[in-house]
């Protein structure tokens, strides 16, 4: 389906202007896009922009070319709760490599006010002071290709690494702000490149403080809450139970992370800490929250807006919306529910 949708080439849609929001300078159509991990190579740029969406990001990747997970015969594995408006992922980050995407970025014709956005992070397949050298390599080569902002992805359910400690964090921001941040404020150069950290939706609400505190302290230019989630007991409550079966199996065999309606309110809560805690005590860059989980209606967008957050991202309920509407979802979403 993938394959097929960014081969796609359907009417321009250009949302209304009264939606437009500059973050960091960018000009963005509306407060919706879509979510890391639909085109992880960064297909998809073209029917994006065509199709109407706020700006484009690719990725996740990872600096060496990952096949993804595949287990008893499944590749790639993958369940829907049509239903119940959740579904399950266990891709394991399958991507072509930063070399590569990067290059493809580098080559490809960009749309004015249609920022092009890219989400990567250390690979689990390499070691601690590797992966990390190598993520910031994987960086400069995305701000050489002409990016607008970067997403630099901490937690995956769908690997290895899951939701990591505090300290883990720290150590891994800390290295970047070092070797890439820093760099970008040496020598007369501009600091021109945002970089946004996501987090899981798994993250403990009382550590949102701590965390906003780590990001105005190293430099940070926003924070995307956040990733799916591998809270399976909690989840299962929302499942309906004509998909329980489905949705145990899938978990108990493959594990990975649950996306959907169910992430909705924890993504809001967690989203409006950090937004609270930005408001209290500002730092001195130009800092967005952006929500990611759950999002699939224009209320969530009214909702996001009246709590301060500046994008959302969505994914499974993109998925669910061009089932019913095709090319044409975000018309629908933004002016037909507006």
């Amino acid at each position: 389906f993938l394959r097929q949708l960014q081969k796609e080439k359907p009417n321009h849609y250009v949302p209304q202007e009264s939606l437009e929001r500059t973050l960091w300078g960018l000009k963005f159509r509306s407060p919706i896009m879509n979510s890391a991990g639909m085109f992880k190579n960064g297909e998809g740029y073209e029917v994006m922009f065509r199709q109407g969406a706020a700006a484009f990001l690719g990725g996740t990747t990872t600096w060496n070319a990952r096949p993804g997970n595949e287990k008893l015969g499944v590749k790639l594995p993958f369940a829907p709760y049509p239903k119940s408006g959740m579904a399950s992922n266990w891709l394991g980050l399958p991507n072509l490599g930063d070399e590569v995407v990067a290059a493809t970025y580098a080559k490809m014709e960009k749309h004015p006010n249609f920022p092009l956005g890219h989400s990567l992070m250390a690979s689990p397949d390499l070691g601690e002071e590797e992966k990390l050298e190598y993520l910031v390599k994987g960086m400069k080569l995305y701000e050489a290709a002409g990016v607008d902002w970067l997403e630099f992805n901490v937690s995956c359910p769908n690997t290895e690494v899951g939701v990591m400690d505090f300290q883990t964090i720290r150590t891994g921001l800390e290295y970047v702000q070092h070797h890439f941040l820093d760099q970008r404020s040496l020598n007369g150069r501009a600091r021109s490149l945002p970089v946004v950290v996501k987090f899981s939706n798994d993250i403990d609400f009382d550590s949102v403080q701590d965390l906003m505190e780590l990001l105005f302290e190293l430099g940070y230019d926003g924070v995307n809450i956040g990733n799916a989630s591998a809270n399976y007991d909690l989840h299962e409550r929302s499942v309906l139970s004509s998909e329980k079966g489905l949705f145990r199996y899938f978990c108990e065999t493959f594990g990975g992370g649950v996306s959907g309606r169910r992430l909705k309110p924890i993504s809001l809560s967690l989203s409006e800490e950090a937004v609270r805690y930005l408001q209290v005590d500002p730092p001195e860059q130009e800092f967005h929250v952006f929500r990611t989980g759950g999002i699939e209606s224009w209320q969530d967008l009214q909702i996001s807006e009246d709590a301060g957050i500046s994008m959302n991202q969505w994914f499974t309920g993109y998925f669910d919306r061009f089932s019913q509407h095709g090319h044409k979802l975000y018309q629908h979403l933004l002016e037909k529910e507006k």
